[in-house]
């Protein structure tokens, strides 16, 4: 639907008493009299043409807007006369065409002009707008993209995991049945929760902690013990804090998997969520054995974060990699709160 110009429009009203202006300077040159005599002229048909436009443009706004400038001048044109033969009338005392033929000419001129600008400026103003509605369109289907990839990432992610840790159930249920159903519960925690991220934009912190905190104890069973895990928030977060889904879990998975799972002794994985304004952000440290090829962020789960983070929060949204000169790294996440 065509949006209908708003009457009360600043700029326009600036650029039409700009406009008649300079109109006015230019008929007093040429004629002489006093500023105001010329500029209560120019304004007369300022005003006719800019309501006769509005009112053209409100009944046809599909209508194309050279069209619509070029009849709104037309019909401007009598009421804009008509206040010019009022002055002359009220300032010389004159009502005789012969002697007001010459203002009519150059301002007859002027009106051509005046369309000319408005159509212009029209046509300059509908090309901003497509413009900013195509950038629009742009960042939301590379929003909606990202989002898609990262659900597909986290499909791929899920199954692989499900299957694993399965087998492990398998495998502990003959030689740790209280292990078993530990591991057990702990991944039907997971699959709740992860079901609960499906298909929305925000979660959460506290639903978005239930699942890391699934995942990590899943991990913590699986590599018996070696892994110990622990999470904290300043009393400045809040648990019902928006966040969007499956943004912090990759980190987290980047720590147990590529820094804590290949060292020979283990590690301790720690997620801290802070608070500075209105930002938020998560720093998960490890004391695993520190960079290597996947946790440069070379892996696609971190490309695909760091590439969410750019389309959700622009240059608020970071993403950084700081490295431990004992061992491990931590990866620091800040986003913008939601609420």
């Amino acid at each position: 639907m065509a949006k209908k110009p708003k009457i009360l429009d600043r700029t326009r009203i600036i650029q039409s008493i700009i406009l008649c202006l300079v109109i006015a300077y230019t008929t007093k040159y040429i004629f002489g009299g006093a500023l105001m005599y010329h500029f209560a002229i120019s304004a007369g048909y300022g005003i006719a043409f800019t309501i006769a436009n509005i009112t053209i443009s409100n009944a046809y706004p599909h209508r194309p807007v050279g069209r619509n400038i070029i009849l709104a001048t037309l019909i401007g044109m009598p009421f804009g006369t008509i206040n010019m033969l009022l002055c002359i009338y009220f300032y010389k005392g004159i009502w005789k065409i012969g002697a007001i033929m010459p203002i009519l000419i150059v301002t007859m001129a002027i009106a051509v002009f005046i369309a000319y600008f408005f159509i212009a400026r029209e046509r300059a103003n509908r090309a901003e707008s497509e413009l900013k509605d195509i950038q629009l369109r742009q960042a939301e289907q590379e929003k909606a993209l990202i989002n898609s990839q990262l659900r597909n990432l986290q499909g791929q992610m899920e199954p692989h995991f499900l299957f694993n840790t399965l087998a492990n159930i398998q495998i502990l249920i003959e030689t740790d049945a209280a292990k078993a159903k530990k591991l057990l519960g702990k991944i039907t925690e997971l699959l709740r929760a992860s079901l609960k991220q499906q298909r929305k934009d925000t979660i959460t912190l506290s639903d978005e902690l239930k699942l890391l905190d699934s995942y990590l104890a899943i991990q913590q069973i699986r590599l018996s013990e070696r892994m110990g895990y622990s999470i904290s928030l300043d009393d400045s977060v809040s648990p019902q804090t928006l966040v969007p889904p499956f943004l912090i879990q990759p980190a987290v998975e980047n720590a147990v998997v590529h820094g804590i799972e290949p060292s020979i002794k283990g590690g301790h994985v720690h997620l801290h969520f802070s608070r500075n304004n209105n930002v938020i952000t998560v720093e998960v440290s490890d004391n695993g054995i520190g960079f290597n090829e996947a946790s440069k962020g070379n892996g696609l789960s971190m490309k695909n974060v760091r590439q969410r983070l750019s389309v959700l929060y622009g240059e608020h949204g970071k993403l950084e990699l700081i490295p431990h000169s004992d061992g491990g790294f931590t990866t620091r996440i800040s986003i913008l709160c939601a609420h």
